[in-house]
């Protein structure tokens, strides 16, 4: 509740929905534990003028949250004169980020900065934004605001501890941020002057005194205060007191203490985040047992920052080791140099503790020995970079000793008993963002933002690439990010321009590639043939021509040597330089296998797609996969498994369409983007499904198949129809039709001719839609195609609404929703049930009508189609309007207009602004009614929507008449009339 509010339970999302519901939920959970009376309730529902109905809704309300959220009456308990939340601390983050808090504070009274920054951190990473995003009203928001004045000083007092411990240039950026969303906050302001003067950036200190000044002048016209303006002159006269010093160890009492050896490389100045691994390694080290050393390995692909972490934790612990630090480069995966053995890298080890040279024996049992004798009851720190496996820092590692090995591969060194492992994966974006701040300077970024955004994304969080694409540029003062971003886009240059002095990351990819014995490499280049970012078990059993379990083994093996991501349980990522690498490679390496490998995989998709249609659609035509797409015959025994897996491969499927068209494998570029159509009519991606689509097209056409050219024309129009592109759509169903007759496949002619009349129905000419699915549905019941029928029928129903025959729009509806639930179709119901709603409201039955369209909305929701969920908000928040809950309503339109803003989808989205034009005129608000009714009016127009142009122009008529503008509303009025008589809708349905 830290933000928007969200409920999951076993990890799936529990919709909560209405205002007063979510205010009810998020009310009783500010106070949990304790007793909230229903008065309060009501308070918070409604703020002034409560209904004489409130105490009954908020009974009603709680009711539908104990029904709606599992084990809700133990969740919600009724005590005394209200209800009290039962929650433990794990399972709210407000909870919890409380508890952070106390802990961190108790950590400061206890004199334990590390610990106390380390749980503020953890505090503050649940920090999602104000409750309820800002829309819990008057009450909620005074808490809320309660809430962010505590996150402040949490963060106030986390950065005074990172300043104190000398980490002040790491927090500048973060402080830099916060100061951005709080400006007349002088705290903030005064540390973050603090953290760039201690960083050594004494200008942008000064600057952040001037932006301070300039601020609270033009906000408020005062100067900054007392503290700030002291802070100011001490940094000018640059008071030597605020300059940080660290706490140094006691000189050791002999007056000649024996020398330890410091061998630890030079700490990146530049480097940034990875407090998490940090803290890991800091608190690792902290549960070290008596005599028994500590090892811990960071593995992770190469260029991923491994070394770097290592020794920026080893400077951080050295002075928990007092007999020294030591550092070697093992050579693992080093050019031109074989990996150390454990015999030479003991000798070079014994030679930087200061051991003389005859002291170190030519046999590998003495010098075994000698190590382990020297190493023995030290406390000392060993950083072991850059090692290929555990044989060879096995020999390394001390036997009796409390000292710290940290050990850096590629590989994770499973041999290594008693090793704690950790994988070091991208940074994040923030992070890399700080490289290239601290590198090219925040005005430079700051000129090139989106440029400099891209960028980041292209060097996919390596820092290897990021600090070379950001040496690069500093290099080339000349150069604008953009152009460096340009010339990353190219994947065939991308890694030739991420190389820099001979140090670069395709270097660095070959190195593990050369390392892989034959087979793994074969089956490296065989997967890196997947034509998107993630696969999975199945996806690379098709590629390598073997079984799942195998495929399995192979991944692993990948993800053990860190040239593959493991992500969610089978399923694998190759991280996109990786990517890149492996087609470089592959380009020089092409056997026939490869293009058997694309066909299996390809024929592999085929037949999932196909089986997850099929259970997600239930009673579409069947199109048989033929002799090109074989293998088991793989099936959903649930729609949500049929559905999480077209998500989880969308992406896969849209790359192998492209690949499929340019290798020449045209049946499976024809037969693969019908899926894609099917599922984006729930997901809404239209525009790259369309292009899958086009492809699939030509594909067809080049094969000389009219059914699947008809199959493409068809999912293409109904793409083009989601976005609004009707004549488009229109010409391609018409030749479509065509095909089929010339098939005679009355199957195909009767669902193209049913796709017509939705299309003409989208363009107001209603006789002729209404008449093509009168003749759809006949047809339809001649042929046994249920599916076709029902979709027929929810579409007479709409059409039948628009002429104002609403209780032959009701019946039609029914019927359309029963075939609908006889063969579990989900998708099309909702429209049927939206269509219903609408007949019920037409009829005046507006209980009715809002039951209907809040079932429209519980299965929208269930199989969340962002597609459709726009309209189906609209159309609650006009039944709502009609029964004057003007505040709920206005809540669902606020919804739908968001979601309608956030979706690809054009063809809904004048009818959510006739919504919203509605429900703002319904309040009074003719001004905000006006400038939606405009924008429903510009978009209808634009894409020949005559029924809603003339809806707008019949809003604009009432907008202006209420302004008393009369002379306007009769000039709209007259056109709404012509157009609405055009189409033959009576004043009923107006």
């Amino acid at each position: 509740m830290l933000g928007s509010l969200e409920v999951r339970s076993g990890g799936e999302p529990v919709p909560v929905s209405g205002a007063l519901q979510r205010r009810v939920l998020v009310t009783l959970l500010l106070e949990a534990g304790r007793v909230v009376p229903v008065s309060r309730l009501v308070a918070v529902g409604w703020n002034e003028e409560p209904p004489d109905s409130a105490e009954h809704q908020v009974r009603k309300v709680v009711a539908k949250l104990r029904s709606r959220i599992p084990c809700g009456p133990h969740f919600i308990v009724t005590d005394g004169p209200g209800y009290r939340a039962d929650v433990d601390t794990d399972q709210l983050d407000l909870l919890r980020h409380q508890q952070l808090l106390g802990q961190a504070r108790a950590a400061l009274e206890a004199g334990e900065p590390e610990r106390a920054a380390a749980r503020f951190r953890e505090a503050l990473a649940l920090w999602r934004g104000p409750v309820l995003s800002g829309d819990g009203g008057r009450v909620i928001d005074a808490a809320s605001a309660a809430l962010e004045e505590q996150r402040l000083t949490a963060a106030e007092q986390l950065y005074d501890l990172c300043i104190a411990a000398g980490a002040a240039a790491e927090v500048t950026g973060e402080l830099r941020a916060l100061v951005e969303e709080h400006p007349l906050r002088e705290t903030l302001r005064r540390r973050l002057m603090l953290a760039l003067y201690r960083s050594g950036h004494q200008a942008a200190a000064l600057a952040e005194f001037a932006r301070a000044r300039k601020h609270l002048a033009d906000e408020l016209g005062i100067d900054p205060g007392v503290e700030l303006t002291e802070l100011h002159e001490r940094i000018l006269r640059q008071d030597r007191s605020l300059i940080h010093h660290p706490a140094r160890p006691p000189s050791p009492a002999p007056a000649e203490p024996p020398e330890v050896p410091y061998a630890l490389p030079f700490d990146v100045r530049d480097f940034s985040g990875r407090d998490a691994e940090l803290q890991w390694v800091r608190d690792a080290a902290g549960r070290a047992l008596p005599r028994v050393p500590t090892v811990l390995a960071l593995d992770g692909m190469g260029g991923s920052g491994k070394t770097a972490l290592a020794v920026r934790a080893a400077h951080r612990l050295a002075e928990q080791y007092p007999d020294g630090s030591l550092f070697i480069d093992l050579h693992g995966f080093t050019p031109g140099k074989t990996p150390l053995s454990a015999f030479d890298a003991q000798g070079d080890l014994l030679a930087a503790a200061g051991v003389p040279s005859d002291e170190i024996s030519t046999v590998p049992a003495g010098r075994a020995a000698r190590w382990q004798s020297y190493i023995r009851g030290r406390r000392m720190l060993l950083l072991l970079d850059n090692a290929a496996a555990s044989e060879q820092v096995r020999g390394l590692i001390p036997a009796s000793s409390d000292s710290l090995v940290l050990i850096t591969s590629r590989p994770r060194l499973t041999g290594l008993d008693g090793a704690e492992w950790l994988s070091v994966g991208a940074l994040s974006e923030s992070d890399s963002h700080q490289i290239l701040l601290r590198t090219l300077g925040s005005e430079r970024v700051r000129n090139e933002p989106d440029a400099a955004r891209e960028l980041l994304h292209l060097c996919g969080g390596l820092p290897l690439a990021v600090r070379i694409a950001a040496a690069r540029l500093a290099n080339r003062p000349h150069w604008t990010i953009r152009r460096l971003a340009e010339k990353l886009r190219d994947h065939n240059r991308r890694l030739d321009e991420l190389t820099s002095e001979g140090r670069g990351v395709a270097g660095a990819l070959l190195l593990s590639y050369q390392s892989m014995p034959d087979d793994q490499r074969t089956a490296f280049l065989l997967l890196g043939h997947h034509p998107g970012r993630y696969l999975d078990t199945e996806e690379a059993a098709a590629l390598l021509d073997t079984d799942a379990l195998t495929a399995e083994g192979v991944l692993e093996e990948l993800v053990d040597v860190r040239l593959l991501e493991a992500r969610e349980s089978g399923v694998y990522a190759l991280h996109d330089l990786v990517r890149s690498f492996v087609h470089r490679v592959a380009r020089g390496e092409r056997t026939w296998e490869t293009g058997r490998a694309l066909r299996r995989l390809l024929d592999h998709y085929v037949h999932m797609a196909e089986r997850a249609g099929d259970t997600l659609f239930p009673g579409r035509r069947s199109m048989g996969e033929g002799d090109e797409a074989g293998g088991a015959h793989t099936e959903f025994d649930h729609k949500d498994k049929a559905l999480h897996w077209l998500d989880q491969h969308r992406d896969g499927m849209l790359a192998a369409v492209d690949a499929a068209y340019d290798e020449g494998l045209l049946w499976h570029a024809a037969r693969l983007p019908r899926e894609l159509g099917f599922h984006s009519s729930v997901r809404a991606y239209d525009a790259s499904a369309n292009a899958a689509l086009e492809k699939g097209l030509s594909a067809a056409r080049r094969l000389g198949d009219l059914s699947l050219t008809r199959l493409n024309l068809t999912n293409l129009a109904m793409g083009k129809w989601r976005l609004g592109q009707l004549s488009d759509a229109i010409a391609r169903l018409e030749e479509a039709v065509e095909l089929s007759r010339q098939m005679a496949d009355e199957h195909s002619e009767a669902a193209c001719q049913a796709r017509l009349g939705q299309a003409y129905n989208s363009m107001g000419e209603l006789e002729r839609a209404l008449q093509l699915n009168q003749e759809v549905n006949r047809r339809a019941k001649e042929l046994g195609l249920t599916r076709l029928g029902g979709s027929s029928l929810s579409m007479l129903s709409l059409i039948q609404v628009r002429l104002g025959r609403f209780d032959e729009a009701a019946e039609s509806a029914e019927q359309a929703l029963s075939v609908f639930d006889s063969i579990q179709e989900v998708q099309l119901s909702v429209d049927a049930l939206s269509n219903l709603s609408q007949a019920m409201e037409g009829l005046g039955r507006l209980e009715e009508a809002l039951a209907r369209a809040d079932a429209a909305l519980e299965r929208c929701e269930r199989i969340s189609m962002p597609s459709v969920l726009p309209l189906v908000l609209a159309r609650r928040a006009d039944v709502l309007t009609r029964m004057g809950e003007l505040k709920e309503a206005a809540h669902s339109a606020d919804q739908a207009l968001m979601k309608a803003a956030r979706g690809t989808g054009d063809i809904h989205r004048a009818g959510v602004h006739l919504t919203v034009g509605r429900v703002r005129y319904a309040q009074g608000e003719l001004e905000l009614a006006r400038a939606q009714q405009l924008l429903a009016h510009e978009l209808a127009c634009r894409m020949e929507l005559r029924y809603d142009e003339a809806c707008a122009l019949w809003g604009l008529a009432r907008t202006a008449e209420t302004w008393g503008q009369l002379e306007l509303a009769r000039k709209h009025r007259s056109a709404a009339d012509d157009l609405f008589s055009l189409m033959n809708v009576p004043e009923t349905a107006r």
